[in-house]
């Protein structure tokens, strides 16, 4: 069981970041979680309490829980300023689309240097080797409309005993029962996280069995009125499932990692846009990635491996209470124009 940190806790921890952030220089992170706070019944009174002698952080506290504070939201004009104690850089970059994170990501990672943070996709569990990635506060910081989840779908390899099909439709009653058990979760898409280490995919199993638990766990999900979902990778996608695939009902795919991910500068680096460039290379190559005739619609371009303690994600859609299943993209393939780095 996973434990659920209690309203108390999370706007004891949200004022202390918010303090924490504010003496950084990050004002925005700051601002959000003090909005977090307030969320979770923080009065002024609170704040008063715990930045007591902190006439600039009070000040500014005042100010924000005032006026409120913005979300971005999909088309808008995104002025994102990675600020630091001594250097502060703005860059305005017209973005459509929305950015987002998933997993075990905490809210200081995915708001460092002001990255936006509009989107969540949580670990719901899993049949096998869950790790229980859902972070009640990055959940708090982007609302439960926005906040989805994934179940750990387990392959055919292991059941013995239950049909792929039946197996896959258990797997997707489990996923729906946890989506309703988790507080703080109400985005109605839920995806099927199809890889290795969830157990029973690969040389244990056939192409048409895993394609026949693939569609127990959609039609499953579809059936019980939610939105269906596969994250994927590319060499898992194409050695696993048969080329004519044709799912059982349509999906949103979310790709996951691929040639790109990582390329673009650190979110977490200092003084550095990482949204231009994620957005270009969906826009010249991403956005052609298609699976079971499924048109991608969100891509995961950094991975927790490479750094910045978490996982980040881009949308054409803003994910607000679900996202949709896409076509598959008429844009022409082109090679991207921004530059390779190293992350």
């Amino acid at each position: 069981m996973m434990r659920q940190h209690t309203p108390d806790e999370i706007r004891t921890r949200a004022i202390q970041a918010a303090i924490k952030k504010y003496d950084e220089g990050c004002t925005n992170c700051s601002a959000t979680y003090l909005k977090l706070a307030q969320s979770n019944g923080a009065t002024e009174a609170d704040i008063r309490q715990a930045g007591v002698s902190r006439r600039g952080f009070m000040r500014f506290a005042a100010l924000t829980l005032a006026a409120g504070t913005s979300v971005l939201a999909a088309g808008s004009l995104f002025k994102v300023k990675t600020a630091q104690a001594a250097v502060t850089k703005t860059l305005d970059v017209t973005i459509s689309g929305s950015f987002g994170v998933d997993s075990c990501t905490p809210t200081d990672a995915a708001l460092t240097q002001s990255m936006p943070l509009e989107f969540y996709i949580a670990e719901l569990g899993g049949t096998n080797n869950s790790a229980g990635c859902f972070v009640p506060e990055t959940s708090a910081a982007v609302g439960e409309d926005f906040t989805h989840g994934y179940w750990g779908l387990s392959g055919p390899g292991l059941s013995t005993t239950t049909a792929p099909f039946a197996f896959g439709q258990q797997q997707a009653q489990a996923a729906v029962a946890a989506w309703q058990n988790t507080p703080g979760v109400a985005g109605l898409t839920i995806f099927a996280d199809v890889e290795d280490g969830y157990g029973g995919w690969g040389a244990s199993a056939t192409q048409v069995d895993m394609a026949a638990v693939l569609d127990g766990f959609l039609t499953g999900v579809a059936d019980a009125q939610y939105v269906p979902g596969v994250y994927i990778n590319s060499s898992s996608r194409d050695a696993w499932f048969p080329s004519n695939y044709v799912p059982a009902v349509p999906f949103v795919y979310w790709v996951a990692g691929g040639l790109y991910a990582g390329t673009m500068c650190a979110p977490c680096k200092p003084n550095c846009d990482t949204l231009t460039p994620v957005f270009t290379i969906w826009n010249d190559a991403v956005q052609q990635e298609t699976f079971a005739g499924q048109g991608a619609v969100i891509w995961q371009y950094w991975l927790s491996q490479f750094g910045c303690a978490g996982d980040f994600n881009y949308s054409p859609q803003s994910g607000y209470q679900k996202f949709v299943p896409a076509p598959p993209s008429s844009v022409p393939v082109s090679t991207p124009s921004t530059a390779t780095t190293t992350p």
